[in-house]
């Protein structure tokens, strides 16, 4: 895909990330975690490592998401003149 239909479709660079993430971190904490904490989750149950997991991509998507925005009207500088004065000599 180019770069410009990706700009015209935030949500869907989005929604790539986010499963992205969503694998990337669990699978990260199973590597690093000692195996008492991993006991732990394996007896939280499933429903609640499922809750987990979507609310991890919800979170990563909606935050992926909200750092893609791109300047809208109304942002530029209202200092900065919009008409360029005359660059002639004073007689």
């Amino acid at each position: 895909m180019k770069l410009e239909s990706l700009e015209r479709r935030p949500w869907l660079l989005a929604l790539v990330a986010g499963a992205g993430i969503t694998l990337l971190v669990p699978s990260a904490l199973a590597l690093v975690l000692p195996p008492e904490l991993l006991d732990v989750a394996v007896a939280a149950g499933d429903r609640r490592l499922w809750l987990a997991l979507g609310g991890l991509f919800s979170v990563a998507t909606l935050i992926t998401r909200l750092s893609l925005r791109r300047p809208g009207r109304g942002d530029e500088d209202p200092a900065a003149p919009s008409v360029q004065p005359p660059r002639g000599y004073l007689r």
